[in-house]
């Protein structure tokens, strides 16, 4: 069986883990008044930054470190699919962060953002009300097809490991 090496499995989890929790942040301060919604907001756009300036990471790393090959079995339109999800994946996760940096940092009310206590960091890219607006809808429309991939994903990893019998989880597990 072929597998991921070390430095690609810490991208996927870390990258995976970052995801899963802003996703649940936004979650949790959707319906909250704006004062309450800070607490949640904070760490999002954090870890947002960061799932970008790993993903970044990740993809130079792949770049240079090819990934295992697929199982021999594996139908054509499956791994075609499966090559498509990736990119996508790639794709979205590049942008959603884009997309939130330029909603908050061109509202022409962007705060420095906390960096967990480490530092700050000034998000600001100059006020422009209607880049803010494109970014804003931008960044809530692409969550939908990201979370529909995540499941895609989930889903077409389980199935090859338990239905097909192909040691998809070994590949990418640490």
């Amino acid at each position: 069986m072929s597998k991921y090496n070390k430095i690609a499995i810490l991208f996927h989890w870390t990258i995976a883990i970052l995801i899963v929790a802003n996703i649940l942040l936004a979650t949790l301060a959707e319906d909250l008044p704006r004062a309450g919604r800070a607490v949640y907001m904070n760490p999002h756009k954090v870890i947002g930054i960061s799932i970008l300036i790993l993903t970044v990471g990740r993809i130079l790393w792949r770049l240079g470190h090819r990934p295992p090959t697929l199982p021999g079995q594996l139908a054509g339109l499956q791994a075609t699919a499966g090559r498509t999800v990736h990119v996508l994946f790639y794709i979205l996760i590049v942008v959603m962060p884009l997309t939130g940096w330029l909603m908050i940092g061109a509202n022409g009310k962007a705060a420095p953002v906390d960096f967990f206590g480490l530092f700050t960091a000034d998000l600001a890219v100059g006020k422009n009300a209607a880049l803010a607006e494109v970014a804003h809808y931008g960044h809530e429309f692409l969550a939908t097809p990201l979370i529909i991939l995540i499941g895609l994903h989930v889903l077409g990893a389980l199935k090859h490991q338990f239905i097909d019998r192909m040691p998809f989880l070994q590949r990418m597990w640490p």
